[in-house]
């Protein structure tokens, strides 16, 4: 598991003021679990975002034994609420796993089967894990035996090199491993320093999902390498990846950082006028702040002979260049982010017409 250091380097940047951040499209949420907080399994990109009602409604028909309230969970699942399909197919392989009738009217089988078919394998284990992962918050639930299935279904996805199954296999990983488990003499790819993570497969899976574009892992990466001096530059790279995949604490990581008179924080000798401006201004978009008429430290840039900037260190051309490449660098990342969004959707669209089929065939599965 991460040392206790890298997250109180991340609780230091979450201390730095935040505004809600634009369109809910940038993950918000470093998803560190620790001091009593849970790890989140699918990214946080809105401080709306809540865990679904239909794994709570689920959780509590399961162990109410509530018959008729399951076969309303069921119709909802039906007609065409995925959530719903998910903690169905959650919560009748715990009926299985306890060797009592699934209240849901099918076995687990049929329900992954269909979530399979609709999403395809790497998705509908990933959002099965989650299920099963949320489902284990409540009381009166099997928390062990729910947490073990989470991590095996989790596990399918991330060998599948879902990048978010693999982040969140991390983290349990050492609690629920696996014993055949051994690591690549070459993955492919860096895997993040010993320091960090003690347990190998957790040290695979998180360097693994940073390779596959997890935001997260590649966060994670940045506070490893931030909390050695000799590997600053190695940090900072991480951050950026992570910015540039809609990561807003990696940005607020970099403008701490990054920031010449910001003398509490490492990398120092990075520092400077035209890093504090450029992330400042893409994280202030990130943030929904779109009308940037001038950085509030550019003046004092610009003619020095000041507390903070006793020499100047920015020309008014030099911090034009800078405003004009921040405003790009944030409209590449939107429009990936953005790019991500609708493939996302266009999966799930795709899936809404299945759930006809799905009808049909339960009812036949119940003759």
């Amino acid at each position: 598991m991460p040392m206790l250091r890298l997250l109180f380097l991340a609780l230091c940047l979450c201390l730095v003021p935040c505004t809600p951040q634009a369109e809910d499209l940038f993950i918000i949420d470093p998803g560190i679990p620790g001091d009593g907080d849970t790890l989140q399994i699918i990214p946080v990109t809105s401080s709306d975002q809540k865990m679904s009602p239909a794994y709570a409604r689920a959780a509590d028909l399961y162990r109410e034994n509530d018959a008729q309230g399951a076969a309303a969970l069921r119709e909802q699942a039906l007609n065409g609420d995925m959530d719903a399909l998910f903690a169905l197919a959650a919560l009748s392989r715990l009926a299985e796993a306890e060797k009592r009738p699934s209240p849901f009217g099918a076995p687990a089988a049929f329900w992954e089967d269909w979530a399979v078919r609709m999403l395809g394998e790497k998705e509908a284990w990933f959002r099965i894990g989650a299920a099963l992962f949320e489902c284990a918050k409540t009381d009166g639930l099997p928390q062990t035996t729910l947490e073990q299935m989470a991590t095996d279904a989790l596990r399918k996805a991330a060998k599948l090199k879902h990048p978010e199954a693999m982040y969140a296999l991390s983290f349990l990983c050492p609690v629920y491993p696996d014993k055949s488990f051994q690591m690549p003499e070459d993955p492919g790819f860096i895997i993040i320093p010993p320091y960090a993570y003690t347990d190998p497969e957790a040290r695979y899976w998180v360097s693994a999902a940073a390779a596959q574009d997890s935001a997260r892992a590649n966060y994670v990466f940045g506070l490893t390498y931030g909390a050695e001096t000799d590997t600053e530059q190695k940090a900072i790279e991480a951050f950026v990846k992570s910015m540039r995949l809609g990561m807003m604490p990696a940005v607020t990581a970099l403008e701490a950082y990054l920031t010449p008179f910001r003398r509490n924080f490492h990398f120092r000798r990075y520092a400077s006028c035209k890093s504090a401006v450029y992330y400042s201004i893409i994280g202030d978009k990130m943030r929904g702040i779109y009308d940037i008429v001038e950085y509030k430290w550019a003046e004092a840039m610009i003619q020095g002979n000041n507390e903070n900037f006793p020499e100047a260190c920015l020309t008014q051309k030099e911090y034009e260049n800078t405003v004009r490449e921040a405003e790009q660098e944030f409209k590449r990342i939107k429009a990936d982010m953005l790019a991500r969004k609708e493939a996302h959707d266009a999966l799930y669209a795709k899936a809404q017409p299945m759930f006809a089929e799905m009808r049909a065939a339960f009812a036949a599965q119940a003759k």
